[in-house]
């Protein structure tokens, strides 16, 4: 009697055990399939995004432009040396960007909707108050929009706050004025 009282005790505790087991598999499978959906990105996948300001009654670093390729960032700062002169050759920093970074870039950027706007937004530069511009290329296609430095454009704004944020790093990190 005690012998089966037991071996029943056995076999409900290896179902219980089986079924924690099979609980815990889904979730791990589970788990796993929520993380490819949400994959991130490490290229730019094609997509060439270049972003600058520029400031025509200037004196040194008027023209600051950066270009996103790939896994990179390339930030150029132009001299101005006034009077029509050029204050030297531009100057190029590169580094890598991070998969996050890239990732926002990507979900920020609505190409066909960005394609819609007019090429020039308000007075860019007008009374010196300076300008910045978006330009991208994907899929052999190019647009470029310029606009007033500081200005909103509600269309691009989240793709604009990314890159001025890395136009800000960049100065901070590199531009001596």
């Amino acid at each position: 009697m005690k012998s089966n009282i037991q071996t029943q005790k056995s076999t409900i505790k290896m179902k219980i055990q089986l079924f924690v087991a099979i609980i815990l598999s889904t979730f791990s499978f589970l788990a796993c399939d929520k993380e490819s959906q949400v994959q991130k990105q490490d290229t730019l996948d094609g997509t060439v995004i270049k972003y600058g300001t520029a400031f025509g009654m200037c004196l040194g670093p008027c023209k600051k432009e950066i270009t996103l390729v790939n896994d990179e960032a390339a930030f150029t700062v132009y001299q101005n040396g006034g009077r029509g002169t050029n204050g030297g050759d531009p100057v190029t920093y590169t580094e890598k960007l991070t998969t996050d970074y890239i990732t926002s870039v990507l979900n920020n950027v609505d190409f066909e909707r960005f394609k819609k706007l007019e090429e020039t937004l308000g007075c860019p530069d007008c009374a010196d108050g300076g300008s910045e511009w978006i330009e991208i290329t994907k899929n052999d296609t190019k647009h470029k929009v310029t606009f007033e430095f500081g200005q909103d454009v509600p269309e691009v704004a989240a793709l604009l706050e990314l890159l001025r944020e890395k136009r800000v790093y960049f100065e901070g990190k590199y531009v001596k004025e």
